[in-house]
């Protein structure tokens, strides 16, 4: 099991309601060989307040040949935190872990919505960052207001 949510039932109406995020997402690189590029923020309802323990998480990591894409948005319950919509971004071909429950192998770009997950049709090598961002706020339910989004490692001289 993926999750271990206390309750499944707010995690499938926090998927439902409608979000917003009003600022600036502009992620940063880290890491002592600036491998990463990390952001995350709490997230709010229509009316500007914040959504109780509902937050979005995206993260980059570049390896060797390729980088790896999280867009996530996560849900915390006391202690823990859980992934409640998770867009996993991998080449096609490169595993990215084994779906225990469902006794299969998973290969390249899916998507995690609480306990299933779900193969996506890409092709990594034509897609960009701000495509998989675009299809993260479509599953997420979030509306980003802010016209300024900076992917990762944009602007940096390689």
């Amino acid at each position: 099991m993926r999750n271990s949510i206390i309750n499944i039932e707010k995690a499938k109406l926090l998927i439902t309601v409608k979000k917003i995020f009003p600022d600036d997402v502009i992620m940063q690189t880290t890491g002592s060989q600036h491998q990463y590029s990390r952001f995350s923020a709490p997230l709010y309802d229509e009316q500007g307040d914040n959504i109780p323990g509902l937050s979005l998480r995206l993260e980059t990591n570049r390896t060797q040949g390729y980088m790896k894409h999280t867009l996530g948005l996560l849900l915390r319950e006391g202690s823990i935190t859980n992934p409640i919509i998770d867009l996993c971004i991998y080449p096609n071909t490169t595993r990215s872990h084994i779906d225990r429950a469902a006794r299969t192998k998973i290969y390249g770009p899916h998507l995690h919505i609480l306990n299933s997950v779900s193969q996506l049709d890409l092709d990594y090598n034509n897609t960009t960052w701000s495509d998989y961002f675009a299809m993260f706020a479509r599953e997420a339910n979030i509306t980003f207001s802010s016209s300024k989004i900076i992917g990762p490692f944009e602007g940096e001289l390689l």
